[in-house]
């Protein structure tokens, strides 16, 4: 029974361990991690910073958008009996918003692959497309 417990309780060490340690190296901002990822010096890395704010500062309002839309279209497909013109609107909306903000997406993404040295470009954008491309495993 004590040989269980103490191998129950230094798993549990071990957890809490592993735990902390990715917890304090995920942390920090997008901008952090394109530095350490592709070293960049701190000329590059105050450029990233600088992209990362322009970009968070366009981002939310198509967040909120985003947000409001879905809510609409949740409350107005639950209030149908079927799809109503008003509720093909409502889709098409949400699609819009969706629309615009990969299309800011991919504009950000290409604008920090531009300060990115040549031969990390296309790495870079193999991590970050997904987000906005549904490849259905294409690559």
């Amino acid at each position: 029974m004590r040989r269980s417990l103490l191998i129950l309780l230094g798993i549990v060490v071990l957890g809490v361990g592993a735990f902390l340690f990715s917890r304090h190296f995920s942390q920090g901002t997008p901008s952090s991690w394109l530095c350490r990822e592709y070293g960049l010096d701190p000329r590059q890395a105050e450029k990233m910073h600088l992209l990362e704010s322009e970009y968070g500062k366009r981002c939310g309002p198509f967040c909120d958008a985003m947000c409001a839309a879905n809510a609409r279209l949740e409350t107005m497909a639950l209030a149908s009996v079927g799809v109503t013109p008003e509720l093909r609107a409502c889709i098409a909306e949400t699609d819009r918003i969706r629309t615009e903000t990969r299309i800011a997406m991919l504009e950000h993404f290409y604008a920090v692959a531009a300060e990115l040295p040549r031969d990390k470009r296309r790495d870079y954008l193999l991590k970050v497309l997904p987000l906005v491309i549904d490849s259905c495993g294409s690559r």
